[in-house]
């Protein structure tokens, strides 16, 4: 559980001075683990008990005019206990409630593994994560 306080503090800390004025979203989630997840404006963040990982959401849209559904395109990293990587998510937000939402993303990854921890000789491979959660908007 330290950990994972270090992991969030760290960060927040490279996001929060740049927040003053935006859309602040916080939640819980099961992308690297199960954790706590933020989005401050297009930044999207996660500290897990695996590990953590950082996304800019550069493209949105609506699915339609009355449909409380939007979607995201992304590109990010992540780092785990094992291996880290870069990553770009789909994904797919649900707004249930007044302030709150439920996402749902999958994000084609390449990773990259430590020493220790590779499968064979390769040095990067491909992969496909997925994440799920729920946040709400201050």
């Amino acid at each position: 559980m330290k950990l994972l306080a270090v992991r969030l503090a760290v960060a927040l800390s490279l996001v929060l001075p740049f927040s003053a004025s935006a859309t602040f979203k916080v939640g819980l989630g099961i992308d690297k683990g199960l954790g706590v997840t933020a989005q401050i404006d297009n930044v999207q963040l996660f500290a897990g008990n695996d590990g953590v990982s950082a996304d800019y959401l550069f493209k949105a849209g609506n699915f339609e005019q009355t449909a409380p559904l939007s979607w995201y395109l992304g590109a990010g990293a992540y780092m785990g206990e094992h291996d880290y990587g870069l990553r770009m998510p789909l994904g797919i937000k649900f707004y249930f409630a007044r302030g709150w939402e439920l996402y749902g993303q999958l994000a084609p990854q390449l990773e990259m593994h430590d020493e220790d921890h590779r499968q064979n000789d390769d040095e990067i491979q491909f992969g496909l994560s997925s994440a799920i959660g729920v946040r709400y908007s201050f």
